[in-house]
């Protein structure tokens, strides 16, 4: 017995990273179930699960911010107990969230190195050398970016990437990447994988939580699924395929994901919102769009094209210079959310943690904000009412979430997501403007937010939907309009909507 124990601890000192029996529990919600599983040193090993299954959770706990309630984590041969996020870099474990963790108002450089080691025999930061250094790793991307400027000047990949940048820059043993390439373009994402199979030449472990499975194919050595707080299995690479992935992770086959529509013979119906040569001076110019009742239209561009811009001036977040906004037929003269949001037209932001949802406010109180109207008597709420509206959508949503009372801060991206969908739902809009819908959540919650969204227009509704993901526009949208250079290049519909169509024109290709 004595011999069987010292060789299981010989093994467990040979694996970079060992995972035991870990269990957390949140109150009454079991996030982690018991999971063991373990990485090697120098390997690109992938977790993949629905929203809720306990990704986020565990990653946190070798990261140290959040302590688990039983089990053990070996990292690099040793027993550690994690104390905090501090703790974690001096044990050589860096961390990228999903969700940003930037210094707007300091430049690029500084975010790369924000306790610069690059001092002056005085202890003042040597600037010179820190800029050099910044623009080394700047130059790991191929980016034309000034390390001199600011972070709230640059687009939301740059500074994505400038915090992978951040985490790459701590010469870390291990780097755990949550949904890295969320908000990358194709060239980015190539050059990040380029990266880190550099980090896997010298020895550098990477644990990755992405969805978009594709990407896991191509960069992932292993594959470990959970699924509702349990380990479900770990796959090698010779071994993964999509559709094995898929049916580990929800429990099911999910063929139908991405299916093309099968017709596109709708009649045209007229519009019920309209753009005649709207821009803004240096922004978005001569853009041209109608939005028709009872059909999803979707806008696709790469980054810097204007669809950001575009979907924020839809909605009244941003004045527009010229051209004229018709509502219905009818020119409005003042464009502002209020306005809009009077008429019937709701918008889901891209940015869950800055502008989507009260992160400390309850998920029924986050639900109530739009409609207090509707559930405020002698200007006080009705919170058993509010309760009902809130629980009803949690069941159409199949959101994942302990109580009405929980703040979203606690729930997982994908949960966060469902529940931003519903708030604007719940205000019964005629049309809604939908910006990167997807961006972040696994495949089952994708499946569920497609069939609503879909749902939408067979109610009678209107649907504009801004997302980068080429697939999800083919498959749910009846036209798709195409920008670049700030403004609507072409417009497509039927067979037209395609992938290679729809780059050509995107990227400035001839056709």
């Amino acid at each position: 017995m004595k011999k069987t124990g010292m060789l299981r601890d010989k093994w467990k000192k040979r694996l970079f990273l060992d995972i035991q029996t870990i269990t957390k529990n949140f109150g009454a919600v079991e996030a982690l179930k018991s999971v063991s599983f373990s990485v090697k040193r120098g390997e690109v090993h992938t977790i993949l699960g629905e929203n809720g299954a306990g990704k986020s959770t565990l990653v946190k706990i070798i990261n140290g911010e959040v302590k688990p309630d039983n089990g053990n984590l070996y990292f690099d041969g040793q027993q550690v107990h994690v104390r905090d996020p501090k703790h974690a870099h001096s044990l050589g474990i860096s961390m990228v969230h999903q969700e940003l963790s930037i210094f707007e108002n300091l430049s690029v450089a500084e975010n790369i190195f924000p306790n610069s080691t690059y001092r002056t025999p005085l202890g003042f930061i040597a600037k010179k050398e820190l800029l050099h250094k910044a623009k080394e790793k700047i130059a790991l991307f191929g980016l034309d970016i000034d390390p001199k400027e600011k972070l709230i000047d640059l687009s939301l990949a740059e500074q994505q990437i400038v915090e992978i940048l951040r985490s790459i820059s701590l010469d870390p043993k291990l780097i755990i990447l949550d949904e890295p390439t969320s908000g990358l373009k194709r060239t980015e994402v190539r050059n990040l994988f380029a990266i880190l199979r550099k980090l896997k030449e010298q020895g550098i472990t990477v644990l990755y939580i992405s969805h978009r499975i594709p990407e896991i194919l191509e960069i992932s050595d292993r594959v470990t699924v959970l699924k509702d707080g349990f380990y479900v299995d770990t796959v090698e690479k010779e071994g993964i395929t999509e559709k094995k992935l898929i049916t580990l992770m929800v429990g099911r086959e999910i063929d139908t994901l991405y299916a093309k529509k099968t017709s596109d013979s709708k009649a045209e119906t007229g519009a019920f919102l309209e753009l005649e040569n709207i821009g803004k001076r240096n922004s978005i110019h001569d853009v041209h769009l109608k939005v028709r009742y009872n059909e999803i239209i979707g806008v696709f561009g790469l980054e810097g094209s204007g669809t950001n811009e575009l979907s924020r001036i839809m909605f009244g977040l941003e004045s527009f210079d010229e051209g004229i906004f018709r509502l219905e037929g009818k020119q409005m003269e003042k464009v502002t959310p209020a306005e809009l949001l009077r008429n019937g037209v709701v918008y889901l932001s891209r940015n869950r943690k800055e502008a989507g949802l009260f992160f400390d406010m309850t998920a029924s109180e986050n639900m109530g904000c739009p409609v207090l109207d509707r559930y405020a008597r002698f200007k006080f709420l009705d919170y058993g009412k509010l309760q009902e509206f809130t629980e009803s959508f949690i069941r159409t949503f199949g959101i994942v979430i302990p109580s009405v009372r929980t703040k979203p801060k606690n729930l997982s991206g994908g949960n966060q997501q469902k529940l931003m969908l519903s708030i604007c739902l719940g205000t019964d809009p005629k049309c809604i403007i939908i910006n990167e819908p997807t961006r972040g959540i696994d495949v089952g919650a994708k499946a569920e937010i497609h069939r609503v969204i879909r749902g939408l227009v067979e109610s009678a509704r209107s649907v504009v939907m801004i997302s980068s993901e080429l697939p999800e526009l083919m498959s749910l949208c009846d036209r798709v309009a195409v920008m670049r250079n700030m403004t609507v290049v072409r417009e497509l519909s039927g067979e037209r909507i395609n992938e290679e169509t729809i780059m050509t024109y995107a990227a400035g290709g001839k056709k």
